[in-house]
């Protein structure tokens, strides 16, 4: 009983000082990131909820958005990134380890199931805050690209509400088409130093609550195995009109 109560503790302490290895550099980096390089506002920080679970929705312009984001709202939050950032021994542990992402793979549905009871079991039980960019890509032409429905999915699963957010005034990083733009690599670390004493606004946007009557009222009358993809797509326009109203208010 001894030993094994021991051992527990031990285990304990290891993984607690494993942690503080993992995240310190990641916490140093991000501060130094954001209070020695670049100026960053956050408009209406108090739309986000103090007491309770949410998902971040994010435009997505450079591979810097998630230090940029990290070090704007002070949140410890976990974003849903392209599996393609994965491949490596280097990207895999930069992704997951500075930048707390969590692989969706767009092509082989089955593997996300591990990726979503990793994402189900870091919330379970707490308040947590997650990430996700609905365009998908990199959009470098000042105009939103398609919004994908991974978000409100997400949300509708989960019942968390979205809380748009929108990075405005960022340097758009390598030329598009460019070796450097296309390496994934190369394009983040030139856009954190292309960035680097610039001013970005971050706003916030209105929570969309996925529940809300607003979002049900129209479907009331389904119950058909399709309805809930008629609400998704329904919370997908929501968050499209809040990201064209926090654009007009950036300009």
């Amino acid at each position: 009983w001894y030993k094994k109560n021991i051992m527990r503790i031990l285990k304990k302490i290891k993984d607690f000082l494993l942690n503080i290895l993992y995240n310190a550099p990641r916490v140093l980096f991000i501060n130094f990131y954001k209070y020695c390089v670049v100026r960053i506002k956050v408009h209406s920080l108090k739309k986000i909820p103090e007491d309770s679970s949410a998902i971040f929705a994010f435009n997505h312009t450079t591979g810097s958005d998630p230090i940029i984001v990290l070090g704007a709202l002070k949140k410890k939050i976990y974003f849903l990134a392209d599996s393609d950032r994965f491949r490596t021994k280097f990207t895999n542990f930069f992704f997951r380890k500075f930048t707390n992402s969590i692989p969706v793979f767009k092509n082989e549905f089955v593997k996300n199931l591990n990726s979503f009871k990793e994402m189900f079991s870091i919330s379970k039980n707490k308040k947590i805050f997650f990430g996700i960019f609905p365009e998908g890509n990199l959009i470098k032409n000042d105009k939103f690209g398609k919004f994908k429905n991974g978000a409100a999915y997400l949300s509708y699963k989960t019942k968390l509400p979205i809380i748009p957010v929108y990075i405005h005034n960022i340097h758009k990083g390598p030329k598009p088409g460019t070796w450097c733009d296309r390496n994934p690599i190369c394009e983040g670390i030139y856009s954190l130093f292309s960035n680097a004493f610039r001013k970005i606004n971050i706003f916030i946007g209105e929570p969309i609550n996925p529940v809300a009557e607003e979002i049900y009222k129209d479907f009331k009358e389904f119950t058909d195995k399709n309805s809930y993809k008629r609400i998704i797509e329904r919370i997908t326009e929501e968050l499209e009109k809040e990201f064209l109203q926090l654009k007009e208010e950036a300009e």
